[in-house]
């Protein structure tokens, strides 16, 4: 008897694109902030008074009321009750929990009508950046933040929290600080250009910090500083967002396409390789794997592998 045996190997993961626009469902192609909630829906912020959410097969839209007046929307944040939050330039935080709207802003008490960042701590708290002031929301409870606590008195752009449960924030002017709880600790970041407008904060597992800028990104190894800039990284001068995935590689994007760092290496992804556009304004990683890029002007576009 002669027996035969097959042996069968896979071929190399590829990389599939796919973008999705107001075509197809999306509230508009101008979007700001990616967020996922505990169904697995995608919500997308999408430019002025709309989000939308895409479930892997239908597309719903939603918008804020005209009595809470609203207009851009730059971050988005769900929060432990799967309510969506979203903070807006002028009518404060709106919090959404896809029956009725609520808005929090100079009018009911919330201290500020900007708010440019949000984020949930590993305790559930909701945090906002807004002019001059940090706020905390336990569910019940609203505390802020200003100078007079120790925060540099600016307006903040962007929150994180770290792999110790230390808050960091950074702000327009390019100020870096950090709360542990009880204290506030700010830091002084390279000279030069980089010290304007901070976009976004990411801390890695190794807890490090890895921040974008408009003049590039910097990263932060507790100790000192790193810039990477035009010359040795992102090959592009603004950095709008940083995402880190499960091989610790940091994705950047920027206004010039989306750059990858493994550590040793750049890449760089375009439009020519599947990017909807190359102006990237935030990037979201779900949790098989697929990575998501918000565009200026072109919608969203998935990155997954087959």
């Amino acid at each position: 008897m002669i027996m035969s045996m097959v042996h069968c190997h896979k071929g190399p993961v590829e990389p599939v694109w796919t973008t999705f626009s107001n075509a197809d469902g999306l509230a508009n192609n101008m979007v700001y902030d990616i967020a996922f909630d505990a169904k697995g829906n995608k919500w997308f912020a999408c430019g002025i008074n709309k989000i939308s959410r895409y479930d892997d097969r239908n597309w719903n839209t939603y918008s804020v009321p005209r009595e809470l007046i609203c207009g851009f929307i730059f971050d988005m944040e769900v929060d432990k009750d799967n309510n969506k939050w979203i903070g807006t330039m002028g009518s404060g935080a709106v919090k959404f929990d896809e029956t009725s709207w609520t808005s929090f802003n100079e009018s009911n008490g919330f201290p500020g009508n900007d708010v440019l960042a949000l984020a949930r701590d590993s305790d559930d708290n909701m945090w906002f950046g807004t002019r001059g002031a940090v706020v905390r929301y336990d569910g019940t409870v609203w505390t802020a933040f200003t100078h007079t606590d120790g925060l540099l008195s600016d307006t903040i752009t962007a929150i994180a929290e770290d792999s110790w449960g230390n808050m960091w924030f950074g702000s327009v002017s390019g100020n870096i600080a950090r709360y542990d709880g009880t204290t506030w600790i700010n830091f002084t970041r390279p000279a030069g250009p980089v010290k304007h407008i901070i976009n976004d904060i990411t801390p890695d597992s190794e807890g490090n910090i890895w921040i974008s800028t408009v003049y590039g990104a910097l990263f932060y190894d507790g100790t000192s500083f790193r810039i990477f800039n035009q010359s040795d990284g992102p090959g592009c001068f603004c950095v709008y967002a940083i995402a880190i995935d499960s091989k610790g590689k940091k994705w950047f994007g920027t206004t010039n396409g989306v750059k990858v760092f493994d550590g040793t290496t750049w890449t760089t992804y375009t439009e020519e390789d599947g990017l909807a556009e190359n102006q990237i304004t935030e990037i979201a990683i779900e949790s098989d794997g697929s990575i998501w890029f918000a565009t200026a002007q072109k919608g969203v576009t998935r990155l997954s592998y087959e």
